[in-house]
């Protein structure tokens, strides 16, 4: 698996190739982040380009939609690939997503019913405006390296519980496991069910306070021991 931050470029094509040529141009400069999605990016899946498409929206650290004059091609339900991916990636982390219309030409109208679900006031996002590409690439970078310092900074917010809790639910004792958790004023709660059994531990938030490291070894021994 790649350590690099994945982006997910995210668009119709035909009607948008500067656009999304200059956002690639725009992550050649930054070695740790790899552009994914349709063309410019050239590269073969052994997947279909529905599947895979969708799968990337899922997988992706990050998604910059571009969003032009057309709707695109509709693949399901009158619903176009584009707003699908939007749909994958907003329910997998609705955090994850940027959006930038080029104000260029009008959009059609499925397309001007896109922007407004995509731009709603309480339910959507900020998007951000641009004529020209020099501008496009100058509005992402500064949005991408935004979020990124948003992210980083997340950590200054969380307790230690939170970070055990964040760390635990991605450590699973079989790939198949569901887990859950519940935190009350002392405890931190993980559930793990799997194979048709259930299987719980407890952590006090004390414990957690002064042996971080030690209570998630102890989790990781506790997988051992259950499977």
């Amino acid at each position: 698996m790649s350590e690099k931050i994945t982006i997910m470029l995210s668009s119709t094509i035909s009607d948008m190739p500067a656009d999304r040529d200059a956002i690639v141009k725009l992550y050649d400069k930054y070695p740790f982040v790899d552009i994914i999605g349709a063309k410019p990016i050239q590269k073969s899946y052994a997947a279909n380009p529905y599947t895979n498409t969708l799968d990337m929206a899922e997988r992706c650290d990050f998604y910059i939609l571009l969003l032009g004059s057309r709707y695109g091609y509709e693949i399901r339900l009158g619903v176009s690939a584009t707003e699908a991916e939007f749909d994958r990636a907003y329910s997998t982390n609705p955090t994850k997503i940027l959006a930038f219309k080029n104000t260029s030409s009008s959009p059609d109208p499925k397309q001007e019913t896109f922007i407004r679900k995509v731009g709603d006031y309480y339910k959507g996002y900020w998007i951000s405006e641009y004529k020209f590409t020099h501008d496009l690439q100058q509005l992402v970078e500064d949005s991408f390296l935004s979020l990124l310092k948003e992210r980083a900074s997340i950590g200054r917010q969380l307790s230690h519980a939170d970070h055990f809790v964040r760390l635990a639910i991605q450590r699973r004792p079989n790939k198949d496991a569901l887990v859950f958790y519940c935190l009350d004023k002392d405890i931190v709660e993980l559930t793990y069910e799997f194979h048709g059994k259930t299987h719980v531990i407890q952590f006090g938030k004390t414990k957690i306070n002064h042996d971080f490291w030690g209570c998630m070894s102890k989790l990781e021994n506790q997988f051992a021991s259950w499977v």
